[in-house]
Parts: structure tokens; C-alpha cells; sequence
């Protein structure tokens, strides 16, 4: 292995050659000086870089076939319980996390619905209120737009003297008139009776302070008029 003549060498020779490979391990600085140490004294000692090789592969194999240490290894084991708790731990955390997660995308699905009813509900009263708005208007033009009419006559003059129901006959004022199924504007409308026609009126009776006539339009049909819109004879 070696130069047979090379200079004797000694064990303290070998252990400083040790100590300088170990030293090639340090720091920067130190590195480096330890390695021309390791090469200085390998060529004093006649040592080639195969030499090396070798003596580093023997000590390596020893060292693999030492015995394990108790105490290693319950360091080990100490070690690995606890990486395992941490990995339990990080688990737990993670799984709360997905609870959370989960447990506030439920909650934005929630609100944005209510957000979604609540704008819904807003748009109807909108448009309600548009609508009673529009007829408000269209009742304020028509009282503005109407020629001024005598006020109805009284109920009392569907009797004669001596009590008997009197039969009236009326014409339509030029305006028209709307005959209703019932004495109600918001029923049903049957016809619409141009001015001027001639209807018979059975009688008249009040609902809602408003005044209606029942009255048998041409063709037989009965229904009712309001009495602003025709005249008695």
C-alpha cells in the first residue's frame, strides 16, 4: 500500500492525518487548510490517493457494522412519536379548516339568496307602487277632464204618490257610460253603451257613497250604471 522507500511512518503520524480529514468538515477557512495539511502529510507518509480511497472504504465498513445504541435509539423513537403527534395535529387543523371552509360557503349561499328575495320583494313594491301611482294620475286627469254634471237625482223618485214603484226610462249622456254586472267599478264590464243611447232603469240604490242604477240596456241585457252617467226622464 505503501512506498516501501518512503520514511517510517507512526501511529501519531496516521492520527494527525486523521484529525485533518476530520478538519475538512469546518468552516471555509479552516477547510481549506486542512486539506493541504491532508495533502502535505499524505505525500510525507508516501500515501497515494488510492491509498486513501481504501483506508476511508475499511474505516466506512467498520463503521457500518457497529453495534446500535440504545440510547440512539430511543432518541429516534422519541423522535418519530413525535412527528406522528404533529401529523395528528396538522390533520386536525386541517380538517377544522375544511369545516370552516365548508361552513362559510353554506352561509354566502344563504345570504345571497335573502340579498336575492330581498331585492325581489323591493322590485315588486316598485313596480306596485308605480302602478297605484299611474291610477291615481289617471283618476286625477279624468275628475279634471269631465264636464261638470248635475248631481244624481234622489232615490225617491222611483215611487208614485200613492207608493207604487215608478218605472223610469234614461238616456245615456254623451260621454258614454260602462254597464257593470254589479254596482261595483272594479267588476265585470259588459258593455260599454255609447251617449244617447235609451235604457230603462228598475232602480237605484247607494253602496260605497256612490249612487247607482240598475238599468236594462238595449238587447235585454240588466246591469248597472252609475247615475252621473245618464239622465232620467
Amino acid at each position: 500500500m505503501t512506498d516501501p522507500n518512503a520514511p517510517t511512518t507512526t501511529d501519531a503520524d496516521f492520527e494527525r492525518l486523521a484529525a485533518r480529514v476530520g478538519m475538512l468538515a469546518s468552516e471555509a477557512g479552516e477547510a481549506d487548510n486542512a486539506g493541504r495539511a491532508v495533502g502535505a502529510l499524505a505525500r510525507r507518509l508516501g500515501l497515494t490517493g488510492g491509498d486513501l480511497k481504501r483506508i476511508f472504504l475499511a474505516g466506512a465498513a467498520l463503521v457500518g457494522h457497529r453495534p446500535p445504541n440504545p440510547q440512539e435509539r430511543e432518541r429516534l423513537e422519541y423522535e418519530l412519536a413525535t412527528l406522528r403527534q404533529s401529523l395528528n395535529l396538522v390533520e386536525s387543523d386541517i380538517r377544522r379548516a375544511m369545516f370552516e371552509r365548508d361552513a362559510a360557503l353554506l352561509e354566502n349561499q344563504l345570504l345571497r339568496a335573502r340579498v336575492e328575495r330581498t331585492r325581489m320583494l323591493a322590485l315588486g313594491g316598485g313596480v306596485i307602487g308605480v302602478v297605484a301611482l299611474l291610477m291615481l294620475v289617471i283618476g286625477a286627469v279624468t275628475v279634471l277632464l269631465r264636464p261638470d254634471l248635475p248631481p244624481p237625482r234622489p232615490a225617491v223618485e222611483r215611487f208614485a204618490p200613492d207608493g207604487a214603484l215608478q218605472v223610469h226610462t234614461a238616456h245615456i249622456r254623451p260621454i258614454g257610460a260602462s254597464l257593470f254586472r254589479d254596482p261595483d267599478r272594479a267588476g265585470v264590464m259588459l258593455a260599454v253603451l255609447p251617449g244617447g243611447t235609451r235604457v230603462t232603469v228598475r232602480r237605484l240604490l247607494w253602496k260605497a257613497l256612490v249612487q247607482w242604477a240598475e238599468v236594462e240596456a238595449p238587447g235585454g241585457r240588466v246591469g248597472y250604471v252609475l247615475t252621473t252617467e245618464i239622465d232620467l226622464s
